[in-house]
């Protein structure tokens, strides 16, 4: 089985994908582990109600 690499990628419009996260430890500025996913987006614009995750608010 082939491990996959840890990978952060932004897109043109901004947007911060993280992909492969399983062995990222997100914090938050209290320094606490935030539970995550595999794969997540984080908000770039400030907009979103689940923060530090994108939720898309930034499309409306």
């Amino acid at each position: 089985m082939e491990e996959k690499k840890p990978t952060i990628q932004i897109s043109k419009t901004g947007k911060v994908t993280v992909l492969n996260a399983q062995d990222i430890v997100l914090l938050d500025a209290d320094g606490n582990a935030i539970p995550k996913r595999n794969r997540f987006s984080l908000c770039n614009c400030g907009k979103t109600a689940d923060a530090p995750f994108c939720d898309g608010s930034h499309n409306n």
